[in-house]
């Protein structure tokens, strides 16, 4: 599934350190944790099922049609 958003651990190594990241936002290839204060996260403070769902909330917000 390729989209615009992933998530990664972020800034930690417990539960609730999964985050939501735009995929253009980390470095290409970029592979396991952020620990990186110049990346910012789109939601962050998630556990990894709470992290899924959001980013899939955001992947179908931004596939709706935009009203014109």
């Amino acid at each position: 599934m390729s989209g615009i958003y992933t998530i990664r651990k972020y800034m930690g190594d417990d539960i609730y350190s999964w985050a939501v990241f735009r995929k253009i936002d980390l470095p290409k290839g970029h592979r396991g944790g952020v620990f990186d204060y110049d990346i910012r996260p789109v939601i962050c403070g998630l556990g990894r099922s709470e992290a899924a769902y959001q980013r899939d909330q955001l992947e179908s917000w931004a596939k709706k049609p935009k009203d014109v």
